[in-house]
């Protein structure tokens, strides 16, 4: 039973994640192509985020109450709908439509979120690692086909946007169709959590604005490289695409990697080279052309997952019992609405600023950042009461 449910939920994991990446990749694109005004471009990836923020409650609430399976049998089915009237949007040039159609893909992404507490229901403590490790490389498999179809499509025909976006409808509905086989658990082995510990309780509200400023400054240079690279510097959409897919993998994949790192560095130190690669990525980006936006988002990508990583780690430590469950969902709740602002001003920033300008903007967010870290790590909680350093 368990090996059917785990098979199931990675596979929905990989449609849900392309689902939801399509929209990030393409949802400035179609902005910029329908929008009457530049600045409202980047309008369709800020609902994408900010619905996906506002479903996180409901959706625990409604699994609460009718059990996991309908509920995402149920999401995959309105995604794909979505998808299908999304499709229909950009044919008909109706911006709005689009954007109450990326509503949909938003709320079945806040389902999405729920997968991996479904796939480590019950299962034994030691196994949980190995799981762990195979829902991050189902949701680094999402980013291919959710960003890579459009470039495959786009030299076949004029409609490529439309015919992916369906594509990916009918794989929403595959996944649907796949959690028929999905079993509820009768009984639910209660999670025995960790006591709190005292020096990552105090370094709480820190971490939050840690991860939520990381999320923000990957945000505002990710959601408007397509509209630069397409719609200025006029490269194909498959170079974007690439750019774009190599970035949402250096997110995912150095994931692997940091429990690793942990063993031989203190979390503040790991947080420290995120911050550098940040630093250097944006750097790089200030330099226009497929080479400066590649490295430069790859780098991007390195930097928050080293530091939004960690930050959530120390925030999943501060809190114990029923207490983690707020201390969690306030977290989320300030990195969706850091990712939210950022994906929904960036259009216009890149439209006010140019690109020379964003860049130097978020320089300066993150030498910011930088600023905030060694304030809290290295004055507010020496280096040695440091939660996480290696002993």
């Amino acid at each position: 039973m368990t090996t059917i449910n785990t098979r199931v939920l990675l596979l929905c994991q990989v449609v849900g994640i392309a689902s939801v990446v399509s929209i990030q990749f393409v949802g400035s694109l179609v902005g910029k192509w329908l929008a009457v005004d530049m600045r409202l471009a980047t309008l369709p990836v800020a609902v994408l985020v900010l619905s996906s923020a506002l479903g996180t409650w409901p959706a625990s609430q409604l699994m609460r109450h009718f059990g996991r399976k309908p509920c995402f049998i149920a999401a995959a089915l309105l995604s794909a709908g979505c998808m299908v009237l999304a499709a229909q949007a950009v044919h008909r040039f109706d911006f709005w439509l689009f954007c109450a159609a990326v509503i949909g893909v938003g709320l079945q992404g806040a389902f999405v979120q729920q997968y991996r507490f479904a796939i480590l229901e019950g299962q034994q403590g030691s196994k949980a690692p190995r799981l762990l490790t195979l829902i991050l490389l189902a949701s680094a498999a999402g980013i291919v086909p959710g960003v890579s179809l459009f470039g495959l499509l786009e030299a076949r025909t004029s409609d490529y946007v439309p015919w992916a976006l369906l594509i990916l409808a009918m794989l929403q509905v595959l996944a649907a169709l796949s959690l028929v086989l999905y079993r509820q658990q009768g009984e639910v082995v209660a999670e025995v959590s960790a006591p709190p510990d005292a020096r990552a309780r105090a370094l709480y509200w820190p971490m939050v604005a840690l991860g939520a400023g990381a999320f923000l400054v990957m945000s505002l240079l990710m959601v408007p490289t397509p509209l630069q690279m397409c719609g200025i510097e006029q490269y194909m959409i498959h170079q974007a695409s690439w750019v774009i897919q190599a970035h949402l993998l250096s997110m995912y994949l150095p994931s692997l990697s940091i429990g690793a790192l942990l063993k031989r560095m203190s979390i503040a130190q790991v947080q420290g080279l995120g911050l550098l690669f940040l630093l250097v990525g944006f750097l790089v980006s200030w330099v226009q052309g497929f080479g400066g936006h590649l490295v430069g988002l790859v780098l991007v990508g390195v930097g928050w997952c080293f530091v939004f990583v960690t930050a959530t780690t120390l925030v999943a430590r501060s809190r114990s019992g029923s207490e983690r469950f707020r201390a969690q969902g306030i977290n989320d709740l300030c990195v969706f609405a850091a990712s939210g602002v950022a994906s929904l001003t960036s259009g216009a920033l890149l439209s006010i600023l140019g690109w020379s300008g964003l860049v130097r903007l978020g320089l300066l967010l993150v030498l910011g950042l930088m600023a905030f870290a060694w304030y809290v790590h290295l004055l507010r909680v020496p280096r040695e009461a440091d939660p996480c350093a290696s002993p």
